[in-house]
């Protein structure tokens, strides 16, 4: 299927996630750098786009044209991975979705794992930089204030879009070496955030001081499970109930 006969895709807005497929973000091309295989791989994409530039395609520049693309590719690949899970899916689904052919889906990716990979970055990255912005911003207040700031930030950023969580939390699961991997390193990431707020709470006297490493792991994956639960559920139970549960349990853990 040529470009010429794809018709034009409507993709939904929710979340930021949208706008960061758009744009070639730093956190994306390493995504791709890591997905690609190969050193080889790599040099052959930048050679591509560097051959690439300046040329237009129907009028809109050609690496305007791969971005957006891609970015179909991303947005169908959460639609199908969360509805159908990531062991029922298939590339044809996804180019379906897309309104895409498998010939430019491979173009992309490498295949299904490449793309549940750079979703999974993306998200939790995300997330992540949802949660630092809210710390930042309540800096000025209370360990309870900063971390029901935090909680909301990060409830919104992966439990407003059912797929997204869905994705997240379930699918990559069990998903391949790769995908623990990359799991393994996000946790580590967030026990950073995690502890790097507890102390600084501790720091002002609000919480006993502690070694917080464990204690931040088991509070991850028990705000990950409600987080998974509350945004499969209809109907949804209220919003501020979840992040008064966990904030309960973020408190409770850190002062034990």
């Amino acid at each position: 299927m040529s470009d010429s006969a794809v018709p034009p895709a409507t993709m939904p807005a929710s979340s930021q996630l949208s706008a960061n497929l758009r744009e070639p973000a730093g956190a994306l091309r390493k995504t791709r750098s890591m997905t690609r295989g190969s050193g080889f791989s790599v040099l052959f994409c930048a050679m591509s786009q560097e051959a690439n530039s300046g040329r237009r395609y129907a009028g809109q520049p050609v690496e305007d044209r791969q971005r957006e693309r891609r970015a179909r590719f991303l947005e169908s690949g959460l639609t199908v991975f969360a509805r159908d899970g990531y062991a029922n899916s298939s590339v044809g689904a996804i180019c379906k979705d897309a309104g895409l052919s498998s010939r430019q889906f491979y173009e992309e990716f490498t295949g299904r794992e490449s793309l549940l990979l750079e979703l999974f970055d993306l998200i939790d990255r995300e997330s992540r930089a949802a949660v630092l912005a809210s710390l930042d911003h309540s800096a000025e207040q209370s360990a309870i204030q900063r971390i029901d700031a935090a909680v909301r930030a990060y409830v919104h950023s992966i439990g407003s879009d059912m797929r997204r969580a869905r994705v997240v939390l379930v699918e990559v699961v069990g998903a391949g070496t790769k995908l623990e991997k990359l799991r393994t390193e996000s946790r580590r990431a967030w026990s950073a955030v995690l502890a790097r707020a507890a102390e600084d709470a501790a720091m002002h006297g609000e919480i006993p001081t502690g070694d917080y490493d464990l204690r931040m792991l088991a509070i991850i994956g028990a705000v990950n499970y409600v987080v998974e639960e509350w945004s499969g559920t209809e109907p949804q139970r209220p919003l501020d109930e979840v992040i008064r549960v966990l904030s309960r349990i973020i408190i409770g853990a850190i002062r034990a």
